[in-house]
């Protein structure tokens, strides 16, 4: 009933008084009480009888209405419609399924109110706008609930609107949530466990590879021999060396190299599990397991062992590989000791010796470690930065265009996400990825002398003559033999100094080499012979995963699959020996076909490394989820875990390099060798030959140094009153080129000039003249007037009081750099925006950060050689502003 009673509510409502009835009038009454068996009820009179007046009688009016009796008869309809109902024999107990039609739309715009439907413009202008955060001033979600209560209860749209509201509150926030307090989720685990807090084996080291594509083809058995298809369709051997179509340098493939041993490590005994992290953690560099982590740490202040790294398998592979990862082995210990200098906030505060012995040496541990990890996180931003801002862009082409655009998968996507483009979900590597990254083609001519070499030192024989079974007993061998502790390995035959370091000259030698030394290009026929084993094994191995094919893998992308052997590899040499090899498009193997594709010819932008058409698909999709999947590279990559120091060391700036970041690693590693605006440090992923034209169509050739990295000398503190002297009495010979550079650098050729740029007689006899000009009779008394009047004026601006009797006032900024900043700007003429002058260009606190730029530039700008070039960027376009408005200003005065 109480549903069949609902369709008259609103009826109800409007004729909410009893019906009609004759009232009684029996005559006097003392009290109410004695009719509350009446209808209604008379009214006393003031002397104490009752009224006989009809008019003055007190109580619900019963007169008839017409909306009363059309309701009675509706009611009466309703019930004898549902007396003339059969027995219901369908349920169990007789009673009938009670069934309340919802209405539509008519019927809400009936009930809709003027400010509702104000409410459903508002709502329509928050979905429609550029903005997905609301302005909740506006009480928009109160002014929905408004609009939703007032619908009928019948109302479609009403269970809809409440849907909505209901999933708009669950989806602010995560279920369950991606990330939690405390050091064990703060910090990545030595194995990469516990990225995804509620499945924490996800992409843990020891754990199996994924399948990404189902392998549904039925493929032939026996396979080809997989050293026939090396032979016929891989082999350099086969036409010789092919170079890079966009001069590449090697130096990108080392970068590959650690991407591909950060992610997969095959276990000897189980080829389905890999014994390193899924993820991008650095774990080359810091060890896959606890055990390799201590061996690669010091245990003292968050510190690594000097100039090593943890993957022995590395040392297998040319020298620039291990001279990337001893880069962040500096980088990482340059983080810690700052980390320890600022202790921002007490976060990193060393134990007091007051503490009991137990008790200290707990503290002690905590420390170290704390600096460790937050070092790590902090050296793995700088590390993923490097992948995504130099790497990617090469890879995509970007570093060829002033594009400042880039494929950065932690953009937030928030309420415009898919549910599969969530962040922070973990990963787990797949096997077929294990395939996808054996650039070998890319191999250049040094690298192949270099395995070839190895080959000899190892075996002490050609590779040529070296069986498969000698190759995996030799490297067994080799691996045992290699000591644990990383700092009593072999690295290149470079000696260790007294405190365990590499000669700086040795690795910059070797880097110097890399980044000049040209790649081969991808596609068949250009893998070097002395990888022959190598990829025979490849082959087996994936037969042993049992991988899709070619096809399966490329539909899995959404690539259209090949028809021919000619689209797979247009040369007609390769084509026919793959139909041998194959019989059937379908039937090419997935590791053979990655290799022996054509490859993409380079476009600006888009095809950077030219790779074959499928891996040029994939590998992307595969930096996304790497990346994208990591909670420490998106929910957890935030101040709170890196410190607000250590997530702007490590940042990008679109306004430098379009973003890329490398040569922040270079410089901190080797700041005595490699200028702050060095070619080789910025753009080390191409040849410096290639990238002097690219630079040249770009118009930034000045803006790098084109010179090989050489031994800079390094600065020395003077602290000797002899020696101060000697400095300051010898202008000739300690000049001030570096004041003079920057001079130069912020207004050109003529700022060299400057009174301030040189110690000689020519600077002399300039600052003579400025001296004239400015401390002319009682220049002390107009200096100090000045100040007396401008601060008080900045005192009373810029004071405030929150309670109490002391007022407040932030000195250093509002009134220290703003009393000179107005003095300036009083004496030449600067266009400060004031009380005084409203029509100025710049406030008091912009003009003071132009002016600093400006002085920390000419005078400081080379302290810090990584902090250089994007000072000099920074400081650059603000110092040309500021002096076209002053040319303006000197032009107008002199004419006038």
């Amino acid at each position: 009933m109480r549903r069949l009673s609902t369709a008259f509510k609103k009826k109800d409502k409007e004729n909410n008084k009893p019906s009609p009835t004759f009232a009684e009038n029996e005559g006097t009454s003392s009290s109410t009480s004695a009719r509350r068996l009446t209808l209604g009820v008379t009214k006393k009179s003031t002397s104490g009888t009752a009224s006989s007046n009809p008019q003055e009688f007190e109580g619900p009016d019963h007169s008839v209405k017409r909306a009363g009796i059309i309701g009675t008869l509706e009611s009466l309809g309703k019930v004898i419609s549902t007396a003339n109902r059969p027995l219901n024999s369908e349920t169990g107990d007789g009673s009938y399924e009670t069934k309340q039609e919802q209405t539509g739309l008519l019927d809400d715009l009936k009930a809709m109110r003027v400010k509702d439907l104000e409410t459903l413009q508002m709502v329509l202008k928050q979905e429609l706008g550029s903005s997905k955060l609301t302005d909740d001033k506006t009480m928009l979600m109160e002014r929905t609930i408004q609009l939703v209560a007032n619908l009928p209860e019948t109302s479609k749209t009403r269970v809809k609107l409440t849907e909505i509201l209901v999933d708009e509150l669950w989806n602010s926030l995560e279920h369950p949530p991606a990330s939690m307090l405390g050091d064990k989720y703060n910090y990545r685990q030595a194995d990469g466990s516990y990225n995804n807090i509620r499945f924490p084996d996800i992409g843990k080291a020891g754990t199996a590879y994924a399948r990404s594509v189902t392998p549904k083809i039925v493929q032939p058995n026996p396979k080809p021999d997989p050293g026939l298809i090396f032979d016929t369709i891989m082999s350099r051997e086969n036409g010789g060396f092919k170079p890079h179509p966009n001069n590449v340098s090697s130096m990108l493939y080392y970068i590959a190299s650690i991407i591909i041993h950060d992610c997969f490590r095959t276990s000897h005994d189980d080829f389905n599990i890999s014994t390193t992290s899924s993820y991008l953690d650095l774990s080359p560099l810091y060890g896959s397991n606890q055990d390799e982590q201590n061996n690669m740490r010091t245990l003292k202040n968050g510190e690594l062992k000097p100039d090593c790294f943890a993957e022995k398998r590395l040392l297998g592979f040319p020298p620039g590989v291990g001279c990337i990862l001893i880069m962040f082995n500096r980088f990482h210990n340059y983080v810690v000791k700052q980390l320890a200098t600022i202790n921002e906030n007490g976060r990193f505060t060393p134990p007091k010796d007051s503490l009991p012995d137990d008790k200290k040496q707990a503290a002690w541990k905590k420390y170290d470690n704390d600096l460790f990890q937050t070092g790590r996180l902090i050296t793995c931003g700088l590390y993923i930065n490097i992948i995504l801002l130099d790497y990617l862009r090469t890879i995509v082409g970007l570093n060829r265009v002033n594009s400042t655009w880039t494929l950065d998968p932690r953009i937030e996507m928030e309420r415009n996400s898919k549910p599969g483009a969530v962040a922070g979900v973990g990963n787990q590597c797949a096997a077929e990825f294990n395939l996808v990254y054996r650039w070998h083609s890319c191999i250049s001519q040094r690298d192949e002398k270099w395995s070839e070499d190895l080959y000899l030192k190892i075996f002490g024989k050609s590779y040529k003559e070296v069986s498969m079974q000698e190759l995996l007993i030799g490297l067994g061998k080799l691996e045992a033999m290699t000591p644990d502790d990383p700092l009593q390995r072999d690295f290149a035959g470079m000696k260790r100094g007294s405190d365990g370091k590499l000669n700086d000259d040795d690795l910059v030698r070797e880097l110097t080499a890399s980044i000049e030394d040209l790649a081969g290009s991808s596609g068949a026929n250009n893998v070097p012979a002395v990888l022959r084993a190598v990829e025979i094994l490849g082959m087996e191995q994936a037969r042993a995963w049992k991988c899709a094919t070619l096809n399966e893998f490329r539909k899995h992308f959404g690539l259209k699959p090949h028809e021919k052997f000619s689209d797979i590899n247009s040369d007609p040499v390769v084509y026919e020996k793959l139909k041998v090899l194959f019989d059937e498009p379908d039937l090419v193997e997935l590791y053979a076909g990655l290799v022996c594709e054509d490859a993409k010819k380079p476009m600006d932008p888009g095809v950077g490394i030219g790779p074959t058409y499928t891996i040029s698909r994939s590998i992307l999709s595969d930096a996304v989820t790497l990346v994208r999947g990591d909670r420490f590279y998106t929910t957890d990559y935030h101040p709170a875990n890196l410190t607000n120091w250590g997530v702007t060391e490590v940042n990008y700036d679109l306004n430098v390099n379009q973003g890329c970041v490398f040569y922040k690693l270079f410089i901190r590693a080797f700041p005595n060798h490699f200028s702050y605006n060095s070619i080789y440090a910025h753009y080390p992923l191409t040849i410096p030959s290639e990238n002097k034209k690219i630079m040249e169509k770009l118009g930034r050739t000045d803006d790098y140094s084109w010179e090989k990295p050489a031994k800079i000398q390094e600065r020395k503190n003077i602290v000797t009153y002899d020696g101060v002297k000697s400095v300051l009495t010898n202008g000739e010979v300690f000049g001030v080129d570096p004041w003079r550079r920057g001079f130069a650098f912020l207004m050109g050729k003529p700022g060299a000039n400057f009174m301030l740029a040189g110690d000689g007689e020519f600077f002399a006899e300039r600052r003579n003249q400025m001296k004239e000009c400015l401390y002319q009779d009682k220049w002390h008394e107009s200096v100090k007037n000045y100040y007396e009047s401008i601060v008080p004026k900045l005192l009373k601006k810029w004071s405030y009081n929150i309670g109490g009797t002391t007022n407040q006032v932030d000195v250093i900024r509002d009134i220290d750099n703003s009393a000179h900043v107005y003095f300036a700007s009083n004496i030449f003429h600067l266009p400060l925006k004031s009380e005084e002058n409203p029509k100025g260009v710049y406030t008091e606190h912009e003009l003071y950060m132009v002016l600093a730029v400006i002085f920390i530039v000419i005078f400081f700008g080379d302290v810090d050689p990584a902090k250089t070039f994007p000072l000099r960027a920074t400081g650059l376009p603000v110092t040309q502003d500021l002096g076209k408005l002053v040319e303006q200003n000197v032009n107008f005065i002199s004419k006038n």
